[in-house]
């Protein structure tokens, strides 16, 4: 604390760099203090009325920036989490177009080399390519590549579609990269419920049932993405949802009639009467998927203690 040159006020003081002399708060610009020293400095540069030089504040980083498709969609995917899966997902689908790159990256459930040559005959014989090229353990990374290769634009749409609705909520409430983890480990084990099923198939039924191949091999991030709704619908029970996009119900409704329906499709398969069309769902990697999901979402649900409403699942 120092005394105000100016009118002797004890409090905060400034120094005035053209006098040298300090002032209160009231009396600390020049023309309040009469300033001799700004007078001198005056005469000395030849400026105008002005104590202060204004400066260029215009520099490169504060300039208006042009807008980029590129830059805002790179900043998106660096801090999403879900769009960053999304956008990789997309891009492997479009690399499936090299010869070979499907086949290198798609899950193979055969456990040992006959079941694949087993399979492979019985194959040719009904009229189709052969359709294993290794067992499981032959490819290992396949359990988790199996997420990052599709069967056509619809299926990777209604996947990924899907996932952003889910996997934004989920990330939301739990971060980038524990939303990355959960969603890789559930899409490792809804690989290995696939392997599982369909070798009690071959055993069951043959290489082949109903002219398909028992040992048919898996694409898609279906089980993962199942997974990631499940986690949600047991978090936020009672928000509304679309069940297949167009049937508007409560989301622990639609989790029950998924789980229903995949329980129908997987109990007639073992029995060796598919359903017509989706008789050949990967259904055992679909509810392998939901398990991992429920109890994840209900170890969240304890951590959190809360069911949050439709309002706050959306934001």
């Amino acid at each position: 604390m120092a005394n105000c040159s100016k009118c002797g006020k004890q409090e905060m003081t400034f120094k005035c760099r053209y006098c040298e002399q300090k002032f209160c708060t009231e009396h600390r610009l020049p023309e309040n203090h009469d300033c001799e020293g700004l007078n001198e400095a005056k005469t000395k540069s030849g400026s105008e009325d002005k104590w202060f030089v204004e400066k260029d504040t215009t520099t490169r980083s504060s300039r208006p920036r042009k807008p980029s498709i590129a830059k805002d969609l790179k900043r998106t995917i660096t801090n999403n989490a879900t769009m960053a899966i999304i956008a990789f997902t997309v891009v492997s689908f479009f690399l499936q177009l090299i010869p070979g790159y499907t086949q290198f990256l798609n899950l193979s459930p055969a456990l040992t080399q006959s079941a694949v040559e087993a399979t492979n005959q019985a194959a040719i014989q009904a009229g189709y390519s052969p359709v294993l090229d290794s067992t499981v353990l032959g490819k290992p990374w396949s359990m988790f590549t199996v997420m990052i290769t599709h069967n056509g634009m619809f299926h990777i749409f209604a996947n990924m579609v899907t996932f952003y609705f889910f996997g934004t909520v989920l990330e939301r409430k739990i971060g980038s990269t524990d939303l990355t983890k959960f969603y890789i480990v559930s899409g490792f084990i809804a690989s290995i419920g696939y392997i599982v099923f369909r070798n009690l198939m071959f055993y069951a039924h043959g290489p082949l049932m109903n002219s398909f191949p028992t040992l048919s091999p898996a694409v898609g991030a279906s089980g993962a993405v199942v997974a990631v709704f499940a986690a949600v619908a047991v978090l936020y029970p009672d928000a509304e949802v679309l069940l297949y996009f167009f049937i508007p119900m409560k989301i622990k409704n639609a989790l029950y009639i998924f789980t229903g329906f995949e329980a129908l499709n997987l109990t007639t398969n073992l029995m060796g009467m598919p359903l017509p069309v989706i008789g050949n769902f990967a259904s055992s990697a679909h509810l392998t998927g939901l398990l991992c999901g429920v109890y994840f979402g209900r170890k969240l649900r304890d951590k959190y203690r809360s069911k949050p409403g439709v309002l706050e699942l959306f934001g």
